[in-house]
């Protein structure tokens, strides 16, 4: 009993001390950071206790970027944020929710907070890619330590760039041309840590001639520094040869599926095509299950039986 009353008059004066000092609830050791500009994630969606951001969802530990990064872009405003995009229309919604499912897995799988960079493509189009590369960018964003982009290499469709109201803006095939910096084409959109990288404009070149540059290559290490995470619209794998152009220069890819229509033929032979040029297939976001999106499996084992 003396060791108890111990342990409790103890408690009672950190207490004490954390609301005189303004200290973090939690000492460094339980949260596995130091305060010196590290975030953390609090585990299973609790928000852990930090003076620097309190949205969170497990004990990851975000290191700092390795560059600091002024954009000269104007931002978007709200309303030009697609009413598709619940995610910020409607976070408490139940599609919204499935989104965040998936951000906490990405998370997960990445304990160590390192920057990542993930394609998202599909089998064919209009399976939802783009409104989930859109959605799952705002659901990271929420996260307020982290710095997010989106970015449209589908140079064809354009598709994130149409929904976001940004077809006669400069983005990635100017950056590729080496006519504009990142900073000059990365548009703020709605949050301040939340990026957009349109399509820009093609001119003269064509799409493999942009992507089989050696630009490419210096373009995703830079995203790599400036980014906690960063989404890319691909076009679908059996549309176009892009993805096998842009999923090596990626840590995973992403395959978004459409229930009942994507064709399971052709799905498997998509994987089979990733897998054969040695890109890490992360998991599979399941779309149109009663208008929800469902959340990620583990890559390896993607397949239509393997969906749940």
């Amino acid at each position: 009993m003396g060791r108890i009353a111990e342990a409790l008059k103890r408690a009672q004066q950190e207490r004490e001390h954390r609301l005189r000092t303004g200290a973090p609830a939690w000492p460094e050791s339980a949260a596995g950071g130091s305060q010196t500009g590290d975030s953390r994630i609090g585990r299973g969606g609790t928000p852990a206790a930090s003076t620097r951001e309190p949205l969170a969802e497990s004990f990851v530990k975000i290191p700092p970027l390795r560059k600091p990064f002024s954009v000269t872009a104007k931002p978007l405003g709200k309303e030009c944020v697609d009413p598709r995009i619940l995610a910020f229309h409607d976070p408490s919604c139940a599609i919204a929710e499935k989104y965040r499912s998936v951000r906490t897995r990405l998370l997960t799988n990445n304990p160590s907070g390192s920057a990542r960079i993930h394609a998202v493509t599909s089998t064919l189009r209009q399976e939802g890619r783009t409104v989930t590369v859109a959605n799952l960018a705002f659901s990271l964003a929420e996260l307020r330590h982290l710095r997010v982009a989106m970015i449209d290499l589908d140079f064809r469709q354009r598709g994130l760039t149409r929904m976001l109201q940004c077809e006669n803006r400069p983005g990635a095939a100017d950056v590729l041309r080496c006519e504009k910096r990142l900073a000059d084409v990365c548009i703020p959109v709605a949050r301040e840590n939340l990026h957009l990288i349109p399509a820009g404009h093609l001119g003269e070149a064509g799409p493999n001639d942009l992507l089989a540059g050696d630009p490419v290559s210096e373009l995703f290490r830079e995203i790599g520094e400036r980014y906690h995470y960063a989404l890319v619209d691909t076009p679908p794998v059996h549309t176009c040869a892009d993805i096998g152009l842009i999923g090596p220069l990626c840590h995973s890819v992403l395959v978004v599926i459409r229930m009942n229509r994507t064709p399971e033929p052709l799905l498997l032979r998509s994987v089979k095509m990733l897998q054969a040029n040695h890109m890490v297939i992360a998991g599979c976001i399941l779309a149109g299950v009663n208008n929800e999106a469902m959340s990620l499996n583990d890559g390896q084992e993607l397949c239509p039986g393997g969906l749940h």
